[in-house]
């Protein structure tokens, strides 16, 4: 688990960083599939480690972004909210540890509502730390349902090529 756990948090730094960043339109849109990993972090993940990977996630994003601590702070957010959204979440499933929260073990109704909630709140953190202030709000709400829709969307398609039929 440690293994795959390592492994994705490289592949989502390099996506992150040579496609994802790459990616801008109008200055409106921007995939942030980075917390990809935070998503999937086991459950059983104790709350000190997923901090602190979250926060070594995000700083590597704000090196290479050249953002002075935005990724870093939102990231460490979300890893903080992410065990109340999972146990918040009626499933009809019964939550293992062990599990990771994803498509596979979740289920498709559960996994997206589980992810469109912590992208939000990892963009709307993001966006409104970025601008620092209120003004032009409709703007702001506007680049957070745009870039929080090519999130999802790029979270999506990830889980979907990895996607098993579940035997249960």
């Amino acid at each position: 688990m440690i293994l795959k756990n390592s492994l994705r948090f490289v592949v989502v730094i390099i996506l992150q960083i040579l496609l994802f960043n790459n990616i801008q339109f109008s200055g409106y849109i921007n995939p942030y599939f980075y917390i990809f990993f935070i998503l999937l972090l086991p459950i059983k993940t104790p709350a000190w480690l997923s901090l602190l990977s979250a926060f070594a996630l995000g700083f590597i994003i704000d090196i290479f972004s050249q953002s002075p601590g935005l990724h870093t702070a939102a990231s460490v957010l979300i890893a903080f909210i992410r065990p109340f959204v999972i146990f918040s979440l009626k499933t009809s499933r019964e939550i293992n540890q062990d599990q990771e929260p994803n498509l596979t073990n979740m289920g498709f109704t559960w996994f997206i509502s589980y992810s469109i909630i912590l992208i939000l709140i990892h963009h709307t953190f993001y966006f409104f730390l970025e601008i620092f202030r209120f003004t032009n709000y409709l703007d702001t709400f506007y680049r957070i349902i745009a870039s929080g829709f090519a999130t999802f969307i790029s979270i999506l398609i990830a889980q979907l090529l990895t996607y098993q039929k579940s035997t249960k």
